[in-house]
């Protein structure tokens, strides 16, 4: 018991409560601009806009992890174990990001032509591409720069630099009285992003060192980088399709309704996210020695993760009323809409470990492997469900993603410990006869 209680302070050593409580402030501060910028959006477009405008972002973010090919979380990876390594996982990330950000930006046009309402612009298709595949993605692999060096001050200043300049972006929207369309709050939205990631690049070059290309390796790197982005674009999938879907099938007032829901409940989240940026780095260092370590080190943290959700059910059930009143009446069924999804928090605290702990001790291909078969199923069940049933079944739908996700996670830990510990007693067992037969020699 005292073991285990002394295993349960060291992982809350100073480093990662520093980190912890670094990301806690960075995310509460962008979480204040935000929801700021996100009244301001959601008040001047209306539920119909702010719907339409949503579901271009939904369909943009299904394509975003693929347009570094997971190249920030190889940069955490493998600077998180050789710091030597950054430059050349810098320059790698970065040209991987503008070369399949712009054939990207490119295929979300097309699609967008084809699966949005003939409402969209389509300019304003090429404005939140361009925004969320190539500069977003430099500003994320900045923030992963020193996540990898486990310095996450400056990780959680870039979070409060995204929510000021994206709240200036709200208020100058606001401001011209006479352009207030989600074409102009398009174009905002593309500016205010290469302000934020010309300022992060800048400072990352600066501190840490200017990027190295390293051709060869961004090659022989592509199968297991692009695990990376399966895994991160099918999340999008399982947890945001149903924006897109309500778009196209039902209204774009219904996708802003469910879009403002989501939102809240992801501000819910905030120090569940906090606590797993400030670990994701640690569990590859756990994970190097096997799939038990990096599964210890996340049930160090899930309890932390699970109180905290009990909490969020009750704070999200209590004040959704509110919503409608700082809104506008427009987002009248959110109310309703939020006390269904209060329960979401806490499958993800279940889940996100869980996840981590595969990606940690190498089993990323697994992980993908879950997340794809869980946004393919998610994906059929909106089709099916969401044009009967609304915002209500896409959130049913939402909701039985992550109880799959949380199920299917701890079954393949499950497995993967059995058969760590059937080889680790195989090899001790193989080393004790080699012991023995050296005796008998004798």
């Amino acid at each position: 018991m005292k073991e285990h209680l002394l295993e349960w302070r060291q992982s809350w050593n100073s480093l990662l409560l520093r980190n912890t409580l670094w990301m806690l402030m960075g995310e509460g501060v962008k979480l204040v601009l935000q929801m700021g910028y996100f009244v301001i959006i959601a008040r001047t477009l209306g539920a119909n806009g702010y719907g339409l405008f949503m579901g271009v972002v939904t369909l943009v973010a299904i394509m975003a992890p693929f347009s570094s090919l997971g190249r920030g979380e190889l940069l955490v990876m493998h600077v998180s174990r050789d710091r030597s390594a950054f430059s050349e996982y810098l320059g790698n990330a970065l040209l991987m990001t503008l070369i399949s950000g712009i054939m990207l930006t490119i295929l979300a046009v097309t699609l967008g032509g084809l699966f949005l309402p003939d409402t969209i612009h389509p300019m304003v298709i090429l404005w939140v591409a361009l925004s969320d595949l190539i500069f977003y993605r430099v500003f994320s692999i900045c923030g992963q720069s020193y996540q990898a060096l486990e310095r996450l001050k400056r990780t959680a200043q870039f979070n409060m630099l995204m929510g000021g300049i994206r709240l200036a972006g709200a208020v100058a929207l606001a401001w011209m009285s006479s352009h207030h369309s989600i074409e102009w709050w398009g174009f905002l939205y593309l500016v205010t992003t290469l302000v934020m990631m010309s300022a992060a690049l800048t400072l990352v070059i600066k501190e840490l060192g200017k990027p190295r290309f390293h051709v060869r390796k961004l090659i022989t790197e592509l199968k297991e980088g692009s695990y990376f982005s399966i895994s991160l674009s099918s999340l999008v999938v399982y947890s945001d399709i149903g924006k897109t879907m309500l778009v196209r099938y039902a209204s774009a007032e219904h996708a802003g309704i469910y879009a403002a829901a989501s939102r809240i409940v992801d501000v819910a989240l905030t120090p569940i996210y906090s606590l797993m940026s400030a670990a994701f780095s640690r569990f590859f260092q756990e994970g190097k020695n096997g799939i038990e370590k990096s599964v210890s080190y996340a049930k160090r943290l899930i309890p932390f993760s699970l109180v905290y959700a009990a909490i969020a059910w009750l704070v999200l059930y209590l004040v959704a009323p509110i919503l409608p009143w700082v809104l506008g009446e427009d987002y009248l069924f959110a109310v309703e809409a939020i006390r269904w999804m209060a329960i979401i928090p806490l499958f993800k605290g279940l889940h996100i470990f869980a996840a981590d702990a595969l990606t940690g001790a190498g089993f990323q291909g697994w992980r993908s492997s879950i997340q794809v078969m869980v946004a393919i199923l998610v994906a059929g069940l909106h089709i099916l469900i969401v044009p009967l049933y609304s915002w209500k079944g896409a959130i049913v739908v939402s909701i039985i993603g992550d109880v799959l996700l949380c199920c299917s996670y701890w079954v393949m830990i499950g497995y993967l410990l059995r058969r760590e510990r059937a080889v680790r007693l195989e090899g001790h067992m193989i080393h004790e006869e080699a012991k023995f037969a050296q005796w008998s020699d004798r």
